[in-house]
């Protein structure tokens, strides 16, 4: 009878922070297997010109595309796949994965979160290019250009008046069926010259992914040069709900300064940790830190 293959690491997550700790992992030494539905942020259009050592920038796939090959130098191996539960019986995982059962000794949860888009067709098409959603990663490209945000509450002020930095020419957009912008809030961000709208969006017109016009429900037309969605996300963490792992009230796995959780074999990197800061290079560091930590713990038990 063929002996089941344990992995002394399961990454789930194949953004920057899972191929950074499934890296670490293999210049370890340690039996590696990344599973990824190959639904990440890394999966969207949009280009990194923050990320050292691009002058020039580089795209988000190019970037998923190196950090794979990278890890593949260090044997790691790679399933794409869907995982539809985890389980821990005290010493160790058992992922059910669209491709079969796997088993390991310890996890790296690195499975990001599920961005929330304005609702209007088309708009997962638009990221990247004209569509954004992060202003330290694409503030820059708005330069003195008019921009129509996507915000319902007043979470949404903070970002917009760092956005005075870069232009002025700035419209929110409110759900009025979602609405909770203050009057407090909305009166600030007008004495700021930024224009609050509460509508719906008929439709957009776009030439391929690139942004041409918004046509409101009212029938007002407006042309901004890019969009950001302020709209949030939710961490992909509905599969621990059965392991002893603290969330926090947004469902964020909480980690310590090592990327640990309460169960010692149990780590989380990137966006879906409670540090989510949506930078590809704290997500990379996060990787790092969970792979040594992870190391350190099979160190006494192997």
């Amino acid at each position: 009878m063929k002996t089941e293959e344990i992995w002394d690491c399961i990454v789930v997550g194949a953004g920057p922070a899972g191929l950074s700790a499934a890296i670490y992992m293999g210049r370890f030494r340690r039996r590696t297997l990344v599973i990824s539905d190959g639904n990440g942020r890394w999966s969207y259009g949009q280009r990194n010109e923050n990320y050292l050592g691009f002058p020039e920038g580089v795209s988000a796939r190019q970037l998923h595309e190196l950090g794979v090959a990278q890890a593949e130098r260090f044997d790691v191996a790679f399933s794409a796949a869907c995982v539809t539960s985890v389980s821990h019986d005290g010493k160790g995982y058992r992922l059910e994965t669209s491709m079969g059962s796997r088993a390991a000794r310890t996890l790296i949860w690195a499975t990001g979160v599920r961005d929330h888009w304005p609702a209007f067709s088309g708009a997962r098409r638009l990221v990247g290019t004209s569509l954004f959603w992060c202003i330290v990663c694409d503030g820059w490209r708005t330069r003195d250009k008019d921009v129509l945000i996507f915000g319902n509450a007043d979470s949404v002020g903070s970002t917009v008046l760092q956005f005075l930095t870069y232009t002025r020419r700035l419209t929110v957009l409110v759900d009025p069926e979602k609405d909770k912008l203050s009057l407090d809030m909305q009166a600030r961000l007008e004495a700021e010259g930024v224009a609050v709208r509460r509508g719906g969006v008929k439709r957009v017109e776009h030439a391929g992914n690139r942004l041409r016009e918004v046509v409101l429900t009212d029938g007002t037309v407006l042309k901004p040069d890019y969009l950001f969605s302020l709209l949030g996300s939710t961490p992909k963490t509905a599969l621990l709900k059965d392991l002893p792992v603290a969330l926090d009230g947004r469902g964020h796995v909480i980690i310590d300064d090592k990327n640990r959780t309460g169960l010692a074999t149990f780590f989380a990197a990137g966006d879906v940790s409670n540090k989510h800061s949506h930078q590809v290079v704290s997500a990379a560091h996060e990787g790092a830190m969970s792979a040594q930590a992870a190391n350190h713990v099979l160190y006494f038990n192997d």
